[in-house]
């Protein structure tokens, strides 16, 4: 009876470690998740506007702001989230045109009186606490062109084959 309990705690043991360890080394390779913080973010953009800008938005505009912008990401498939546990992979892009676009257009409908250049002087500001937190790695290169093989590594023209 006690040798039948000894393999079973063992087998138990053993199937513990084996999971935890399959995890640990799953996690062990991705970046932590980068984790906004709405009241954080707030706080480091405001801290970096001109004084002519923060004479004339309040933190609940840059809060505003800030928030279409994070929506705007979501809607993109940049930013989820909490409990959302989708993973994509590949780099996650957006174009920084279309989120001032984006941004400008839900001021223009809330009828927030904000200058473009606020505007772009916020998202700029929210991009260095993105990449601050983790949320923003550094530029992908475009790819360079690959150039068409010649001679005999080229491939068969269309038309007749030469006979």
């Amino acid at each position: 009876m006690i040798v039948f309990i000894v393999i079973t705690a063992v087998l138990v043991v053993a199937l513990a470690l084996v999971a935890v360890g399959r995890v640990t080394w799953r996690l062990q390779d991705q970046a932590p998740p980068a984790v906004y913080e709405v009241d954080e973010a707030v706080e480091f953009v405001a801290d970096r506007l001109p004084d002519e800008v923060t004479a004339q938005l309040s933190f609940d505009d840059v809060r505003e702001i800030l928030q279409w912008h994070v929506e705007y990401l979501a809607d993109r498939g940049v930013a989820v989230g909490k409990g959302d546990d989708r993973l994509v992979a590949g780099p996650l892009v957006a174009a920084e045109d279309d989120a001032l676009a984006y941004v400008l257009g839900k001021a223009a409908e809330a009828d927030m009186e904000v200058d473009d250049v606020w505007v772009v002087q916020v998202l700029d500001a929210n991009e260095e606490y993105l990449r601050a937190i983790g949320a923003i790695g550094e530029a992908i290169a475009p790819a360079e062109p690959t150039e068409a093989p010649t001679g005999d590594d080229a491939p068969p023209a269309d038309g007749p084959a030469p006979g």
